[in-house]
């Protein structure tokens, strides 16, 4: 299990993450080092106001020189809040999530809230966490899995502990930020119709994946507004990895062809692009290439990937937001939160 908070405890401003802490140092060092009551000290330390700009200069400056650190688990035994938000995600080394955790740390830091990132072993992290009390709500990617989210949403409630999905829950009820997966595909598929690919070929993803069952939904109903049949074109199935993309089209291509090729995420679209270009196929004069996502690369590829974006900061924001508001005792919108897509025409579909 790896946890890592993506902020440093950010108490002041000029305070960063290559600063030596020492574990040994305690509230009463520090003030004992500036000459101010422990009372004062933490409230420059808990920002509770009240303070005068020099005095918290003090404090900054005996907490920067002795290299302290504040003990938020020990606050929260004493019945504190421990400001601590835990995020799980399945992977932080794809785009897609690092620009999630972009927003939700901008927001984080101007309320004042450190995240605890876990990666690894979706369910066990999860309990362990819930069970050790080490966060004060948690915002959770769905797994893909009803049983184990299930299970993760009985022992949240169970410890009376808020918490928000990102991507639809097992159940209504439960606080979710979702992105217009449906939408986004469907205007992709209008965009397809409006140029007249004659032949076109969706690779999906996994058929678990509630994103790509959603993105197939709505790229049918986007034919089928246009007069297309959803059933004339072509299907295959991919796993929403760069390699995945690369074998759905040598497996497709090798018997077939097509005028136009949708893959579900930008990683299968830079496989297929891959694949073409090995094949010394010209995208798009021979193949239109189109992605979802809106990946960091997906504009600087060559030639540039049209794709549909998702806000992936703002999903990060918008999660840390609200459950703050959980936290605080403020009433959240509604169970679900929808943010829209934006279709991004680029040159890779050659109607740039």
């Amino acid at each position: 299990m790896r946890a890592f908070t993506i902020s440093f405890i950010n108490i002041y401003g000029g305070m960063h993450q290559s600063s030596i802490r020492n574990k040994n140092v305690t509230l009463e060092d520090v003030a004992r080092h500036c000459g101010l009551s422990r009372a004062t000290v933490s409230r420059v330390i808990n920002r509770e106001g009240n303070v005068r700009p020099y005095t918290a200069q003090k404090v900054k400056e005996a907490v920067e020189a002795l290299g302290y650190t504040p003990n938020f688990m020990a606050r929260a035994l004493s019945g504190g809040n421990k400001n601590m938000i835990a995020i799980l995600l399945p992977d932080v080394a794809v785009p897609y999530y690092a620009n999630l955790l972009e927003g939700a740390d901008e927001v984080a830091e101007e309320k004042n809230y450190h995240l605890l990132i876990q990666t690894r072993e979706y369910k066990k992290s999860v309990l362990n966490l819930i069970e050790e009390q080490r966060a004060d709500g948690f915002i959770i990617r769905n797994s893909g899995d009803p049983a184990v989210d299930r299970t993760i949403i009985r022992q949240l409630n169970k410890h009376n502990l808020p918490f928000i999905f990102i991507g639809k829950p097992i159940n209504e009820e439960v606080l979710s930020i979702v992105v217009d997966n449906v939408g986004g595909a469907r205007e992709m598929a209008h965009h397809f119709v409006e140029h007249n690919f004659k032949g076109i070929l969706f690779i999906t993803g996994p058929p678990k994946k509630i994103d790509s069952q959603d993105r197939i939904y709505g790229f049918k109903m986007g034919l089928s507004e246009r007069g297309v049949d959803p059933e004339s074109i072509f299907y295959t199935e991919g796993d929403f990895t760069r390699e995945g993309g690369y074998r759905a089209a040598a497996e497709f291509f090798s018997a077939n062809s097509a005028e136009a090729v949708f893959a579900a995420n930008d990683l299968m679209a830079l496989g297929v692009l891959h694949y073409f270009y090995e094949k010394g196929m010209n995208v798009p004069k021979d193949v239109a290439v189109a992605g979802f996502d809106d990946d960091f690369f997906s504009e600087f590829l060559c030639p540039p990937l049209t794709t549909v974006r998702q806000p992936m900061s703002e999903i990060g924001a918008v999660a840390v937001e609200n459950l703050i508001l959980m936290l605080e005792g403020s009433a959240v919108r509604k169970s679900r939160i929808i943010l829209p897509t934006r279709l991004m025409i680029r040159k890779s579909c050659g109607y740039a």
